[in-house]
């Protein structure tokens, strides 16, 4: 059997991001890829991004990863401004020159990769999508497996004979989707294992949780010099 594990929306939180290389290696994972939105809304840029170069045999950018989103909100553009001046101006090129998709081959079954959606990285794929629309993307661009980050929400379908998996957030992992209110995000990481058995030509997807210590979190989070740390914190939900 080979697994791979895939993750998105970490958000510059590394202590989340090792508690899912962890529970990844545990459960027999060799290959990682990174689906975006690495840095921002987060308090460790700069050790997020090492720790994905170094992990992950593929990475894909998301819609905050080139700092360029120009936010509606000040505190969202006060953490973006922080978030480039911690960054090394090798890490700002590396994030900004990130591919849009990415097509991994797991032993014959065609994985797509995408941040939001197959046509656009800000565009959702959520309980809400109607099933043309899935259909058409997966038309447009087929594959096997259709699998996405960016609403902080997992999600498993079926479209005919084709999957979709939307991995959830390993930074900051919603309890309800975005567009409902002001987030709430849960105290623990998300990501998703897709494990194949060539001999019987199946596959199999696990969406998983991991707890990590919340506590040390806030507590770096608040020490990071990040601006508006407590009003950031003030958006997770006490355990």
């Amino acid at each position: 059997m080979k697994r791979v594990a895939l993750l998105s929306d970490v958000h510059a939180n590394p202590l989340a991001l090792e508690a899912v290389w962890a529970d990844a290696v545990a459960q027999g994972v060799e290959r990682f890829i990174c689906l975006g939105d690495i840095v921002d809304i987060g308090p460790e840029p700069s050790a997020t991004v090492a720790q994905i170069k170094e992990r992950c045999e593929g990475v894909i950018g998301g819609n905050h990863d080139a700092l360029d989103e120009a936010p509606t909100l000040p505190f969202l553009a006060d953490i973006e401004r922080w978030t480039r001046e911690q960054l090394a101006p090798a890490d700002m090129a590396w994030l900004e020159a990130l591919p849009g998709t990415l097509r991994v081959d797991l032993e014959g079954h065609d994985l797509l990769c995408v941040h939001g959606s197959p046509v656009s990285d800000t565009e959702e794929i959520n309980a809400a999508t109607d099933e043309a629309t899935l259909t058409r993307w997966l038309d447009e661009h087929p594959c096997e497996l259709l699998v996405a980050g960016h609403t902080h929400v997992q999600l498993l379908r079926r479209v005919g004979h084709r999957t979709v998996v939307n991995v959830g957030s390993v930074g900051m992992p919603f309890a309800s989707p975005a567009a409902a209110g002001p987030p709430v995000v849960m105290p623990w990481a998300e990501y998703a294992i897709i494990s194949s058995r060539a001999a019987a030509s199946s596959i199999s997807v696990d969406l998983r949780r991991v707890a990590y210590d919340h506590d040390a979190f806030a507590k770096r989070t608040l020490a990071s010099g990040m601006p508006h740390a407590e009003a950031f914190l003030s958006h997770f939900h006490p355990r």
